[in-house]
């Protein structure tokens, strides 16, 4: 199952990546703004947003696919690789499999 971190910390992103690896998920880190975000971010299966570190269009844009494709969704001020660890037990709390 794949997972877009949208937001965080430039230099965590290697971190972000072996965070999700380690607990089943595959991450893809969008921690800067990128053209076209939204078609990047086809065939994910959850979205984490790390509100603290992140541009507004980024979160209008996450947001928006993750209600246009019905994906799950999990917020976190922090950016910390705790905080992600947090969010994707959320992911595996509400039935989803990594």
């Amino acid at each position: 199952m794949s997972v877009a971190i949208v937001g965080g910390l430039d230099r965590l992103k290697r971190l972000y990546e072996k965070k999700c690896v380690d607990m089943g998920y595959q991450g893809k880190v969008f921690s800067q703004r990128v053209p076209n975000l939204a078609n990047r971010m086809t065939g994910v299966n959850a979205i984490v947003i790390f509100t603290g570190t992140v541009a507004h269009p980024m979160v209008e844009e996450a947001t928006r696919v993750a209600r246009t494709w019905n994906i799950p969704l999990e917020r976190s001020h922090s950016s910390s690789v705790s905080a992600l660890k947090r969010c994707l037990e959320g992911f595996s709390g509400n039935g989803m499999r990594a």
